[in-house]
């Protein structure tokens, strides 16, 4: 899953071509000039560098020689792209300024000898990290590399660009809003159905950019394995590599980008598993304290850095998704690249929970006061969608939800009975949506999600109520025909409803799901085995969904109603004999109307359960008590 590092000395993915994009016999000529133990192309190894995705870089041996040739990947490329011309004016200019930097040898421009434009540079003997230390490193000695890092960048911000004569190496003016618009295009541009839409992150970063932080030069691209450690001392850094996209801009953009690949210890599982930097050894920074370091040696205040660091995840995951779709399309078979559609939605799912807590932190104080009061209980323009809502306790809520300011959609099997629900909520002046849907059709399930989707835009709340008990009668002489219709109402659609919902919300930032599940899925009754069973199934499905999407901003509950005046339990409620060996075993004594059930669901959809996810509130009468 990882997004590979740079720079490593590895096996490279194209080794069978390696004569081909290094071809000695046109190179040697060239590098004869620099020195001449490299004229006999029978004497010269070449070793490519591999991990990166872009240009390729490659270390050519002669005896005890070592020069290093850096030229751009075969192919169509962008104008501004894989530009080696540019990038080693770029280190020319910046090396007297900035020692960190490897020199530049020659730059060839005729793109006859290696297909196309190349330069050649010094060879910097030492260490590049990967997601592991080439040594191991105490707490104190990681910190101390850290320091040095962050202390790096932050000296290159403030490189005199008038002295290096680089000033008009890009526009810093307006640099913050081009970076968001390009990458929500190349974004856009570059999607696949199986990755996220990020709308909500791309809204965001536009909706939130700061004020320009000042004009300094960026590397745009400055991380471990870009750095070069030295032999001797592994905590302290001798040489800067990968100049390619460095410019003209906004620092702390730069280190937004750069701390989209800084991992810490306590980061989910995801993005853990996509680490490829050292970052999480012990005595490493946090991506809070490396912010802060920068702060102290740049003198500067930095208030809040969420929308760098958001910007950073989003850059990444919009240069992942470059990669990916070339893969998808066939434009590429590096095998390393299958996962990258992976490592997009964990970027972004990354961006979703840090915009949720920094706009918890900023409305914090208003929120918590609201909980004290009647808004607590307020949806005001949230939409729910709620199935099964003809009749019953679906019906209630319904009403109950359009009262508190929702917008409804009211969905059943039959569409004239879900508009004659609506029309009375809007006569009511409610607002609320007709739409009809067979639970036990996925293809009905899908349209009914895309048309809420498409005519409101979001689904913040989805009530899975639909469900059915067609058979009364000994768990043995169940006839195939009826299990299998309850468990493809009341299982599979409920967890594909749950998965088209959830996916729409885990785009929006969260939102709420909750299951109407039964008291008979904790003390099955008798004679409704196959109904109590996927009842059962459904408390531990929101369990499940409850644990996997807190992390998408989605709370996941469950409403357990007992015994309930409604059509579905009228084949109990109707039944005089069974009814009176029913209600003794209520403390209440009596059944429920589904008005008394609906309160339950909007406590569960409403702000007031903001701290609740994963529980099955029982709401019948004291019988499980």
């Amino acid at each position: 899953m990882a997004l590979e590092a740079q720079g490593a000395l590895k096996a490279f993915p194209n080794a069978h071509r390696v004569s081909e994009f290094f071809n000695l016999n046109t190179l040697c000529p060239i590098l004869e000039k620099i020195d001449p133990d490299f004229a006999d192309p029978q004497e010269v190894t070449v070793k490519p560098f591999s991990g990166g995705v872009s240009n390729l870089t490659a270390q050519l041996k002669a005896g005890e020689k070592t020069l290093v040739v850096r030229r751009a990947p075969p192919g169509k490329k962008a104008a501004t792209a894989h530009d080696m011309v540019r990038e080693a004016r770029v280190l020319k200019a910046v090396r007297p300024h900035f020692p960190m930097v490897a020199e530049v040898l020659h730059v060839e421009e005729d793109p006859d000898i290696l297909g196309t434009c190349f330069f050649v540079m010094e060879h910097l003997d030492g260490h590049v990290p990967t997601s592991k230390l080439p040594v191991k490193l105490d707490p104190d000695q990681a910190k101390a590399l850290c320091e040095n890092l962050v202390d790096l960048q932050a000296d290159l911000h403030s490189v005199d660009l008038e002295a290096t004569g680089l000033s008009n190496l890009g526009k810093p003016e307006g640099y913050v809003e081009r970076q968001i618009q390009g990458w929500s295009k190349r974004y856009r541009d570059a999607r696949t159905e199986d990755v996220p839409k990020a709308e909500r992150v791309m809204e965001w970063l536009e909706k939130n950019r700061p004020e320009e932080a000042g004009a300094a030069l960026i590397h745009n691209d400055f991380k471990f394995d870009n750095v070069v450690l030295s032999p001797e001392d592994p905590t302290r850094i001798i040489g800067v590599l990968d100049w390619e996209m460095a410019t003209i801009g906004d620092p702390l953009m730069d280190l937004g980008a750069s701390l989209a690949y800084w991992v810490n210890r306590d980061d989910p599982p995801g993005l853990k598993a996509m680490k490829t930097q050292p970052t999480t050894v012990p005595g490493m920074m946090t991506r809070d304290e490396v912010v802060a370091r920068y702060a102290e040696r740049t003198g500067r205040t930095i208030e809040d850095f969420t929308f760098y660091y958001v910007y950073g995840l989003f850059r990444l995951a919009g240069i992942a998704q470059q990669i990916y779709q070339r893969y998808t399309l066939g434009q590429s078979k590096d095998p390393r690249f299958a996962a990258f559609g992976q490592a997009v939605g964990i970027l972004i799912q990354q961006a979703q929970k840090e915009i949720r807590e920094y706009e918890n932190r900023v409305n914090k104080e208003t929120q918590m006061a609201e909980l004290l009061t009647a808004q607590a209980f307020r949806l005001d323009g949230k939409v729910a969608v709620i199935t099964g809502s003809s009749r019953g306790i679906g019906e209630s809520v319904a009403r109950l939800f359009a009262n508190q300011g929702a917008h409804v959609v009211v969905s059943s099997r039959k569409q004239e009975s879900c508009e004659e629900v609506a029309e009375s909520i809007r006569a009511q002046g409610g607002k609320a949506t007709a739409l009809a849907c067979h639970v036990g059709e996925a293809e009905d399930r899908e349209q009914l999600i895309s048309h809420v989707l498409e005519k409101l835009g979001r689904i913040d709340i989805l009530i899975n109520n639909a469900a059915t008990n067609p058979y009364f009668g000994h768990i043995l002489d169940t006839p195939t025909s009826m299990a299998e219709k309850t468990i493809s109402v009341n299982l599979g659609g409920f967890f594909h409803m749950s998965q088209l919902a959830g996916r729409a919300m885990r785009e929006q930032g969260g939102g709420v799901i909750i299951n109407t599940a039964s008291v008979n899925g904790v003390s099955p009754a008798q004679y409704q085995g196959i109904y109590s069973i996927t009842k059962g199934a459904i408390i531990t499905m929101t369990q499940s969904f409850a644990k996997e999407c807190a992390g998408d901003g989605i709370r996941v509950n469950a409403v357990l109603p007992g015994l309930t005046e409604t059509r579905f339990a009228s084949a109990l409620t109707e039944n005089e004999a069974l009814l009176k060996t029913i209600l003794p075993l209520i403390p209440q004594g009596r059944v429920a109307d589904p008005a008394e059930i609906a309160p339950a669901f909007l406590y569960l959809a409403s702000p007031a359960s903001s701290y609740v996810t994963g529980i099955c509130l029982t709401v019948d009468g004291g019988l499980l008590a």
